[in-house]
């Protein structure tokens, strides 16, 4: 159902993008949003391996899946939105197929909770155990709150890149966790700016949580579940606005900011009297809402924020109370008060507005469920209607605001004023002067506030839902009547920032239909603020701004708001405000951090929408940002980086922008800068030359086990600001030189002194970081590809000379200084001169270094640094052919360095030993999330680099002769490798690579494979020749600790030994497969090319060996992994084995020999056990997997001959027929000597499904795979099948039946029924019992053998004697040999208790035989088979049947299946005659020969396929083409002997050989 879902309109599968995992690569933060990630070839592979108990399960996994993908992917992505179309049609299909109801909501998951301490500790290694943030954290899919869950212990970001954050950050951030409540603010307040560069948010979390803890104390204490009820003290006041301020600067100025997730205390805090902590939370939901990751979390919450929100945004009535009587009061006329929000932040008016606007007014509507309420808390029965008219009519201001009661609202009243005896629904209006209500004005204005309200509330029965709007009235009320300009102003910023978010939260319809209709002028009405004339404060321009930003995401005001602004022109408010910000050149700036942000911000955001950008250029900001870049003073330079910053989304959105760039000479000033800092620079790196040469030692991870407690912290010499700049500088002039069209305006750079200042930062990497120092090495190398004469003046400069040698020094830690080299090589090459300085030079080897570097292990994992890397390199030398040798060398060297730090004794082992090595103590559990997998990310990343440098055929014939291939091979077999080698991106990296080289020597790439397959796949045997890794011994190496050192030793050598010979049968078994290009067949024939036939055999038979003892151990260690019960579960498991009598003895091996009791209870162990025994699951599980893929794979290549494929030899594929039957049979052994235990009924579950892998060809038709089946037959396989199947019928029938039917858990006396001991091996053994009764029922069918495409030309030997192949025959002949077992398992007492399902499953095997379905062509030479149902069913009439499976008879297919044996019963007693053989039909025997077939070929064909004329027809013509391409390729006997025509006279032996021999 999920395969088959379409787009309609473009014609793609839905499916697509969730086949594979997403690239880690490419996606580097979804594996740490995303907890569990999963996709369909995960869920297939679980499928394939048996996994699933139950459906459930089975669904919960496609679950998970979709809601992967609505976490990740924004609602209203096409991701999202296919991730819901596949879910309703799984469940669909599902609830149809099962008769049940799988319909789940379709919810996203949170993206992280705020409080990642495991990744914090992985990330930030912080020593401080941090509690976890509080419940509401994180959200579960249908979109409730719920509480936090703990983040899984094996939280990893192995691919994640981590910038390390400088040291007075880090400085900080201890600062905050040490520091107690009371004093956080003293830590945060001189904090007001971002003083550090861009930083990383995972660097911050522990910070996050302390902060979430503490605003989560505040809740708490002040009860802001609800309206607050009393003023916070001035500490909690003063620290709860500056968290809220720092963690607003936080999400500004660091990446990975989806890490944030406290907003449900930000909900929280929105029902706050302090209006200053309200401002700040309203900032921070504000910035918070503007990245869409953030908005799930507050939609999550949207019900009740928005509503709260629209509270805040209202307007205040202001126009209604003041307008009338600003003529009066105000020399300005009452036309000028037309927009509220001048009139509000116009300091002028704040008499007027004492005067006049001190009264609250407020209508709500009260309901009968309010009234039912209300009455029942006991509210006293006033008319809230009769008592507000009153208070109208004495304060004489109610006729113009009077509203007409409803009739229901008066419908218990006598007359106005008085009160009536019960409280009524209806529209209630509030219209009082706060001077009325009698406040004690000595107290503060919350004080007061909190006083009118309660008086408000009792007089008029204001209902719980409308207390947050009536007390946000009072407040307004109360700010105006006190004339408190500032409490006014803080206020209307709540107001506008209210707006702003909700503008976030709201699509454009919704946002106009609950906002714009009440105010539509409110873009235009705050851009009035703007105004010169206005003279409002620049805390209120500043929150104008950051609205204005948001309100351009709807597109409905975005041209009113260019109008309002008037952005086009050079004399708007917009220029005004600009030319103002940087009007001095070198005094402070004009405007405050908090005002020049929101500017920058909203102008990035104007440049990035529709038309904005074109609008700024014409509006002249081009040369007011290029005189921003003249600025000296030193509290400028962030400003003027955000200046340089916004000239570059400008030249590359707008094409007007350069012309006009040059025009103001920005270029000439934009060098000149860049000069003037790189020198200001310089001086400050030699005057501290100890910091800069602590940067360039190589120390950027922290080492093992110190990981959790140290971090490395990266000394900054230069100041945050001017480090800003500077990188803001060099991208601006690297955006250019890299743009063709600017080529001739940018000629002349060489002979600035543009030249001198790239040298000067290639020779102080510390001073400038990398960032800087690769676009340095970019610039460099585009200003010769631009123009190539420039060449001589660059070397005379030495500034080729002087990236030489410092790179030969050392390699920055920056992936865009790594890429930007080949770039820099190819440019400087230009001349003999440039070639022979880099000949000289090891350049190209000291960049390779970087692969065998564990410092660079990280940096390696950003993006795809390490393919780009190699596509440069390849492209560097096909250009220039003399390097490749020396590059192809050290490409060598480079693969043998990175084999050195694969060895047991490696650094990389004390560095960081990763998920390698089974766990002995509890503290090595603690410290398992901070294991690397470094090698394995370092293997990666040369495998990545590798693919990507050869692609080039010669390239890749060079770097198999040196012999590269073998060394990779080598590296597989490292001793680091991690237990999940073959499922991790390493060996995908490893496939990729393997794929490449195979089209180029796919005998190397073959023999290298093999190689370490026959060396590592036997298991080593003791000195008596017995196996060392029984399942028992296996199972006991969890107990590592109870291991000797030799011994721990050894089982990690043996461990390591089956990764290794795993990943290599995985590697060969895809690119047999044909993954390299090229058939399954001609690979196998390839194979026997690189090895001799016996070897060959061998290494399949080897393999086909170790599965047999492998899937031993897989099977029993995943059955003890599942029946150990989690931590949590200590104490119930004890009771249960206390109400049971029992106690658990004996050591860990014996639990481990048996590891669950009857009823499936184990004792809990210790984690560190817990998590060896996965480990070791899983290296066992893989194997046996990846096996057993191998010989399906082997098996699958006895394809039939076509003229496109000739198919493989047929000496192969009888030495590989032969190798699979011995396979096959060697499993049933393995079946017959399995443990009558749970674990041995598993065991021959799983045997089955290995042996119909290797007898049965399932693709898009299924059959049997013919040639092994026959040799199976001869060798008694099926005889043997039988046994297997009537011994474990009979071990299954020695299981004591269950209770029988009753209401669960009780008797007819209401007494509990006792716990059935046998209930999970008797599940055991049905599951087992109905796989071996499906593989008999379609051996017996018929039709898989039939659907065979070999089956018209196989030939078979017999006496040495060569005849035709008779389905026919074998079809009875098998049905024979099943006929003895069946009427066994007929007479059973097992099968009336068993369940339906197996009942089905043998009636199954049954109706074939019963029918006599294919039996038609039948001679005499074999009686058919009809004769012989009297003595199956001997004593038993249809009757008789029904009666003993009365009660099984609840399936139609059941009763279909006994209709069928009356039908078939009474023909086959009476008539003891064989059928004869199918007459052709004389139509298609004429269609044939028209076609041009002999009609004795047609006759013959006909009868093969009982007058199916499309096989008929296909035959044929297979037939001829596959007789032309032999002759064509003169082949001789081989596969090309069986692919002829059947002869005429079946019974003829010598006639068939005389025909087969031709």
């Amino acid at each position: 159902a999920v395969e088959a879902s379409v787009d309609p309109e473009y014609g793609r599968r839905h499916c697509d993008l969730f086949l594979d995992l997403p690239s880690k690569r490419d996606y580097p933060d979804y594996y740490v949003i995303i907890r569990q990630p999963i996709a369909m070839k995960t869920i297939r592979r679980n499928v394939k391996a048996h996994r699933y108990a139950n459906v459930t399960d089975f669904h919960r996994d496609w679950k998970l899946m979709f809601d992967n993908a609505r976490t990740y992917n924004e609602e209203g992505s096409m991701v999202y939105d296919d991730a819901c179309v596949l879910q309703r049609a799984l469940e669909a299909t599902l609830s149809e197929k099962t008769g049940e109801n799988f319909t789940t909501p379709m919810g996203t998951q949170s993206p992280l909770p705020a409080a990642f301490s495991a990744a914090l500790q992985q990330s930030a290694a912080s020593g401080t155990s941090v509690a976890p943030i509080s419940p509401g954290a994180t959200f579960a899919s249908n979109g409730v709150a719920s509480p936090t869950a703990p983040v899984p212990a094996d939280m990893h970001l192995h691919h994640k890149r981590l910038n390390f954050p400088p040291q007075d950050a880090q400085t900080l951030r201890e600062q905050i966790e040490a520091a107690p409540t009371d004093g956080l603010h003293d830590v945060l307040k001189p904090y007001q700016e971002w003083p550090f560069v861009r930083g990383d948010m995972y660097h911050w979390i522990p910070t996050l949580n302390r902060f979430d803890e503490t605003m989560a104390d505040a809740i708490e204490k002040y009860k802001l579940s609800g309206l607050q009820e009393s003023d916070f003290d001035h500490s909690t006041q003063q620290t709860l606005v500056s968290m809220l301020h720092f963690s607003r600067l936080l999400l500004e100025n660091c990446i990975n900011r989806n890490l944030y997730s406290s907003v449900d205390r930000l909900d929280s805090l929105l029902n706050t009297s302090d209006p200053e902590v309200l401002e700040c939370t309203l900032r921070l939901l504000l910035r918070a809402s503007q990245r869409w990751s953030y908005q799930r979390d507050l939609r999550a919450n949207q019900a009740l924020m928005s509503a709260r929100l629209m509270t805040l945004a209202d307007p205040w009535h202001t126009k209604k109370d003041i307008v009338p009587h600003a003529d009066k009061d105000t020399a300005e006329s009452a036309a000028s008060h037309a927009n509220e929000f001048r009139l509000l932040a116009d300091d002028k008016n704040t008499n007027l507005l004492k005067a006049h606007g001190g009264v609250v007014r407020y209508q709500f509507f009260r309901t009968a469920e309010d009234v039912q309420q209300m009455e029942a808390e006991g509210a006293a029965p006033v008319d809230s209607i009769a008592v507000s008219l009153d208070t109208r009519k004495k304060t004489g201001d109610g006729g113009s605001h009077r509203r007409t009661p409803s009739k229901k609202s008066h419908s218990h009243q006598s007359d106005a004023g008085r009160q009536s005896s019960t409280l009524s629904e209806g529209l209630v209006s509030i219209h009082t002067p706060v001077c009325d209500l009698g406040l004690d004005h000595t107290a503060g204005v919350s004080a007061q506030m909190r006083q009118a309200f309660d008086k408000l509330v009792a007089q008029h029965n204001v209902p719980r839902a409308h207390h947050f709007e009536l007390r946000h009235r009072i407040y307004v009320a109360l700010a105006f009547a006190a004339g408190d300009s500032e409490l006014r102003y803080a206020l209307l910023r709540a107001r506008i920032y209210a707006a702003a978010i909700l503008s976030q939260l709201m699509n454009e319809r919704e946002f106009k239909n609950a906002f714009l209709s009440r105010e539509p002028n409110f873009t235009a009405d705050i851009i009035g603020v703007l105004q010169p004339e206005v003279h409002a404060p620049l805390s209120v321009q500043t929150a104008v701004f950051l609205a204005l930003e948001s309100l351009l995401k709807q597109r409905s005001e975005v041209s009113g708001a260019y109008v309002a602004l008037n952005a086009s022109a050079n004399h708007g408010v917009l220029m005004f405000i600009l030319r103002k910000a940087f009007t001095d050149v070198d005094g402070p700036p004009a405007f405050p951090y908090e005002l020049m942000s929101a500017l920058y911000f909203f102008l990035t955001a104007m440049a990035n929408n529709m038309n904005g950008g074109q609008l700024l250029v014409s509006a002249g900001v081009v040369p007011v940002f290029v005189s921003a870049l003249k600025h000296t003073h030193s509290q400028q330079l962030r400003s003027i980086g955000r200046a340089a910053k916004l000239l570059d989304y400008l030249i590359s959105s707008t094409s007007s922008t350069f012309p006009a760039f040059c025009s103001a000479n920005g270029i000439t000033t934009l060098v000149d800068r860049i000069h003037s800092e790189v020198m200001s620079a310089v001086a400050v790196s030699d005057a501290n030359p100890e910091a800069a040469a602590d940067l360039t030692s190589p120390v950027t991870l922290p080492r093992f086990p110190d990981y959790p407690k140290q971090l490395y912290r990266r000394r900054e010499i230069l100041a945050a600001e001017q480090i800003y700049l500077l990188k803001e500088l060099f991208k601006l002039l690297t955006h250019l030189v890299q743009q063709p069209s600017y080529n001739d305006r940018l000629r002349n750079l060489v002979e600035t002194t543009l030249p001198q200042t790239l040298r000067t930062v290639l020779n102080y990497p510390a001073a400038f970081g990398s960032n800087v120092y690769g676009m340095a090495i970019s610039i460099s190398a585009m200003l010769v590809h631009n123009e190539p004469t420039s060449l001589p003046i660059i070397q005379e400069a030495r500034l080729p000379e002087t990236m030489l040698e410092n790179l030969e020094k050392h390699v920055p830690y920056n992936s865009d200084v790594i890429m930007n080299i080949p770039g820099a090589l190819g440019a400087f090459c230009l001349n003999d001169v440039g070639m022979e300085q880099v000949r000289k030079s090891n350049i190209i080897g000291s960049v390779l270094r970087v692969f065998s570097d564990p410092d660079f292990v990280r940096i390696l994992q950003e993006g795809d640094v390490t393919g780009s890397f190699g596509a440069s390199l390849d492209e560097f030398i096909r250009h220039f052919p003399t390097v490749k040798d020396q590059a192809m060398d050290q490409i060598i060297q480079m693969l043998k360095d990175v084999l050195a730090m694969g060895e047991a004794d490696s650094p990389l082992v004390r560095l960081n030993p990763g998920n390698t090595f089974l766990l002995r103590t509890a503290e090595e559990e603690e410290l398992k999330s901070y294991y690397d997998d470094f090698y394995g990310m370092m293997l990666e990343s040369v495998t990545t680099f590798l693919e990507g440098l050869l692609e080039q055929r010669a390239h890749s014939e060079l770097f198999m002769e040196r012999g590269g291939w073998d060394l990779i091979t080598r590296a597989i077999k490292s001793p680091l490798l991690p237990f999940g080698f073959v499922k991790s991106r390493t060996f995908e990296s490893l496939h990729g690579l393997s794929s490449t080289l195979l089209d180029t020597s796919a005998e190397g790439v073959f023999r290298s494979l093999f190689k370490v397959i026959s060396e590592y796949v036997v298991e080593p045997v003791s000195s008596d020749n017995q196996q060392t890794w029984t399942v028992s011994k296996y199972l006991e190496l969890a107990n590592a600790a109870a291991l000797s050192e030799e011994e721990y030793k050894a089982a990690h050598i043996e461990i390591h030994r089956c990764i290794s010979c795993t990943g290599a049968i995985a590697l060969a078994t895809y690119l047999i497969n044909g993954s390299g290009g090229g058939s399954l067949a001609r690979c196998i024939k390839v194979i026997d090319d690189v090895l001799p036939r016996d070897e060959f055999k061998q290494l399949v038979g080897m393999v086909c060996d170790a599965y047999c003892n492998g899937i031993q151990k897989a099977v029993a260690i995943e059955h003890v992994i599942s029946t150990l019960p989690d931590a949590g579960d200590a104490k119930q498991t004890e009771k249960t084995q206390s109400a049971k009598g029992k106690e658990t003895e004996g050591s860990l091996s014996t639990q481990q020999a048996q590891p669950m009791d009857v009823d499936g209870s184990a004792s809990v162990i210790e984690p560190y056990k817990r998590t060896n025994f996965v480990n070791l699951g899983e290296v066992a599980i893989a194997f046996t997997l990846e096996a057993g893929d191998f010989i399906e794979c082997m098996s699958n290549s006895l394809r039939l001959s076509t003229a496109e494929d000739p198919g493989v030899p047929k000496v192969i594929a009888e030495e590989i027929s032969d190798t699979i039957v011995h396979f096959v049979l060697n499993m049933l052994t393995v079946c017959r000597n399995a443990e009558r235990t749970i674990v041995g009924a598993q065991l021959i579950d799983q045997a089955m499904v290995a042996i119909m892998k290797a007898m049965v060809y399932v693709r898009h038709r299924v059959y049997v795979k013919l040639r092994i089946f026959v040799r199976f037959i001869e060798e008694g396989g099926l005889q043997q099948f039988c046994e297997l199947l009537e011994s474990t019928w009979d071990w299954a029938a020695t299981v004591p039946p269950p209770p029988l039917s009753a209401p669960e858990g009780t008797t007819g006396d209401s007494k509990p029924l006792p716990i059935d001991p046998d209930a999970k091996l008797r599940k055991a053994l049905e599951t087992t019992l109905d796989s071996m009764l499906s593989i008999l029922s379609f051996f017996l069918d018929g039709e898989p053998i039939m659907e065979c495409p070999e089956y018209p030309i196989l030939v078979v030997d017999h006496d040495d004697n060569r005849r035709w192949f008779r389905a026919g025959d074998l079809i009875v002949g098998l049905r024979l040999m099943a006929l003895p077992t069946l009427q066994k398992i007929w007479e059973s007492p097992l099968l009336v208790y068993s369940n339906s399902g197996l009942m089905q499953t043998f009636i199954a095997c049954l109706g074939p035989i019963i029918s006599a379905q294919h039996e038609a062509r039948t001679t005499g030479a074999l009686p058919g088979i009809r004769r012989h149902l009297p003595n199956l069913l001997e004593g038993h009439t249809p009757h008789s049947i029904r009666r003993r499976t009365e009660q099984r008879l609840t399936s139609p297919l059941l009763s279909n299946a006994f209709e069928a044996f009356d039908r078939a019963i009474g023909p086959s007693q009476t008539s003891g005659q064989s059928t004869t053989e199918v007459e052709p039909i004389s139509l298609y025997v004429t269609e044939l020969v028209n076609m041009g077939f002999s009609n004795e070929e047609a006759n013959t064909v006909l009868r093969r396929y009982s007058n199916n004329l499309e096989r008929a027809t296909e035959y044929l013509l297979n037939t001829r083409l596959a007789e032309r391409s032999r002759r064509a390729l003169g082949a001789e006997g081989s596969v090309s002997a069986d692919a002829q025509p059947a002869p005429t006279t079946d019974d003829d032996n010598a006639q068939a050989a005389a025909t087969a021999d031709d």
